[in-house]
């Protein structure tokens, strides 16, 4: 199946790009996108969000997510945001 990755604010600065697309095989997870992610992008990505090292905001389909078993279906739009402050 074919996903959309969509980074915004830092966390398209931490992949080094604001859209990815992805293959992944039926039955995915949100992990596993992530996992494919990091393995496309910056390696430390997959161990930081799963160790909420790094914290995102995380939607799937606009969809605020919060497990990362939260299962994907072709045609998905992931969308990863980082935390902003300023003022």
């Amino acid at each position: 199946m074919r996903i959309t990755v969509i980074t915004l604010g830092r966390a398209s600065d931490y992949t080094g790009r604001s859209i990815v697309e992805l293959e992944l095989p039926e039955g995915a997870m949100l992990r596993d996108a992530i996992r494919v992610l990091s393995e496309k992008t910056n390696p430390l990505l997959y161990e930081r969000y799963i160790n909420g090292h790094y914290i995102f905001v995380t939607l799937v389909n606009d969809k605020p997510v919060l497990s990362p078993d939260t299962p994907l279906k072709d045609g998905d739009r992931i969308t990863l945001v980082t935390p902003e402050m300023g003022g």
